[in-house]
């Protein structure tokens, strides 16, 4: 019999914090997004104080002082550190590991038989949490769908792990589980299943098939074919290139000068260059995109983006800069007050799979070779230490992080040091 498991970061960014900061447990903590604008992590403490998340920080900046809670700017990099690490702990006990996530993965446990899965859900955890330090949640189902339910049984039940192996343990957790948190179930879906009367995810189990492929088409038949513990999606251990690599960020102020405008495009291509290196891919495709603040109605409004052919195939971080560059140059316009952009790379392929033009005289092995040079050094000395001077040395335009905490597994310089 074949099984999934579903597991999660409980709490990601705070458990990431409270990891290097110990005497923050019980403490209130928030993470807050880019520019340090809204709730985007919570301890179960915040939760429990009626912190929401997306709450806007000047809203809830005297609740939490009143509660001596302790605010973190979102540190990107230890998150991401933190995430590797779990996930390469992960691949030990599986043979197909699909990261869904910065904080959750999917894994096939394979032929379970004669093993006692709870016994196993508990070892995992407690493994996780002795080599990485890091408190997770398991759901083990014969689904993905039912282990990613199972997982938020557990949240609910206040336990690390919870297994469904028997049609008795899926019939008593289905019971009364909401709808609205049933893995697949958007607001679109949501909203029409409440017109029906479909209030759990055992009344949704309970319509007839043909009804639910009628109104909710393949993707909402499979959900309740999972359901019923009939595995319809495939956990797959390689990324998934359909959906394109972004890299985004918010100005800590308005921004009218196309230079520093483009010190940000850059860096955001250098850092989708990165990620494809990371996963092996190459794009075809970027799309350069800025915009304005929709929300500021005494400015005048500009949202232009712009979707260019790279010449080859490429994750070189030169190659990728420079087209952004150029990008970014044809759609930017004078007399504006732009507050974002970002790069998305899409037409992912694997890097074996590109066709190169004989007569192109496009350096491909120099390219990659000075790319493995800059990943390397970065990788020994800490992220950004050698970069394009395309962007930029002082950045002025940068987000605002005013509770950033040290880069502890990232930056020799922030390393924790004993004495």
């Amino acid at each position: 019999m074949l099984m999934f498991a579903h597991v999660d970061i409980n709490n990601c960014y705070v458990s990431c914090e409270r990891l290097f900061r110990p005497e923050l447990e019980g403490r209130v903590v928030v993470v807050l997004s880019n520019n340090d604008g809204c709730v985007i992590a919570r301890s179960n403490e915040a939760k429990a104080l009626g912190i929401k998340m997306a709450d806007a920080e000047f809203m809830v900046r005297k609740h939490l002082k009143e509660n001596n809670a302790v605010i973190f700017s979102s540190n990107y990099p230890l998150y991401a550190d933190m995430s590797a690490r779990l996930m390469n702990n992960l691949s030990r006990y599986t043979y197909t590991l699909m990261v869904y996530s910065i904080d959750e993965a999917f894994m096939a446990l394979g032929d379970i038989t004669g093993l006692d899965l709870e016994k196993h859900a508990c070892m995992i955890s407690r493994n996780v949490m002795r080599d990485t330090g890091l408190p997770i949640t398991i759901g083990v189902g014969p689904t993905m769908a039912l282990a990613k339910l199972a997982n938020k049984a557990a949240k609910k039940l206040k336990r690390a792990y919870l297994v469904l192996d028997t049609a008795e343990k899926i019939d008593n957790t289905i019971k009364n589980f909401p709808i609205e948190d049933v893995w697949g179930v958007g607001i679109a879906y949501y909203n029409k299943l409440v017109a029906y009367g479909i209030k759990t995810a055992h009344d949704f189990r309970e319509l007839k098939s043909d009804f639910v492929r009628q109104h909710m088409t393949v993707q909402g038949w499979r959900l309740h074919q999972e359901l019923w513990g009939k595995p319809c999606n495939i956990i797959r251990d390689v990324a998934d290139r359909s959906k394109g690599i972004e890299s985004s960020q918010s100005f800590n102020t308005y921004q009218t000068n196309l230079e520093a405008i483009e010190e940000a495009v850059a860096m955001h291509a250098a850092t989708v260059a990165l990620k494809l290196r990371q996963q092996k891919s190459m794009a075809v495709t970027l799309t350069v995109y800025i915009r304005t603040n929709k929300h500021n109605v005494k400015h005048d409004q500009h949202y232009p983006s712009i979707t260019v052919k790279v010449p080859f195939a490429a994750n070189s971080t030169h190659q990728l800069t420079r087209v952004a560059v150029q990008a970014i140059r044809a759609i930017w316009q004078s007399g504006y007050n732009y507050l974002k952009t970002g790069v998305r790379a899409t037409g992912i392929i694997p890097e074996g799979e590109v066709q190169y033009n004989l007569f192109a005289g496009y350096e491909h092995s120099r390219e990659q070779k000075l790319a493995s040079l800059i990943d390397d050094l970065n990788k020994r000395y800490g992220r950004g230490t050698l970069r394009l001077a395309a962007e930029g040395f002082d950045r002025k335009w940068v987000m605002k992080q005013e509770f950033l905490s040290q880069q502890y597994t990232t930056n020799w310089k922030e390393i924790v040091v004993t004495k």
